[in-house]
């Protein structure tokens, strides 16, 4: 079980990286996701905001949880931390659902697409690890 949590602490510290660099340089994060900011004003804003502050604190979130959890074992901080995983590894998964749907009904089938299913997919499951072994393994009532 440790090291569905260390695979969960490395997701979500990933994630929460990932946000971090959007936060501060929100050109990158426009070069990540291919898109680009309108001529309004307000496109590096919502770069700035979604896939930054979003990413970043909803991570970082959940990875204060985890690391409170795994440090006092306190039951209530690992319902909140496993709680937080699910709704972070469900996020992730929905990414690539999504994706996966834009491949086959738009014809999107790129090698960018291909990859970021993968990782969308790999974070999904390093991060909500711990809660599918918590949900496995609990005895039917």
């Amino acid at each position: 079980m440790l090291f569905a949590w260390g695979l969960c602490v490395l997701g979500l510290a990933f994630g929460g990286a990932l946000g971090l660099r959007a936060l501060f340089d929100p050109k990158w994060a426009a070069r990540l996701v291919r898109l680009k900011a309108d001529e309004q004003g307000g496109g590096q804003a919502e770069f700035r905001a979604t896939y930054g502050g979003v990413f970043f604190l909803s991570h970082a979130a959940a990875l204060v949880l985890t690391l409170k959890y795994l440090t006092t074992g306190e039951a209530l901080i690992g319902v909140c931390a496993t709680g937080a995983i699910a709704i972070l590894s469900a996020a992730w998964a929905g990414a690539a659902v999504g994706r996966l749907i834009s491949i086959w009904r738009d014809g999107a089938r790129t090698r960018f697409n291909y990859l970021s299913v993968g990782v969308e997919l790999a974070l999904s499951f390093a991060i909500g690890l711990p809660w599918a072994i918590w949900l496995f393994s609990r005895p039917s009532p």
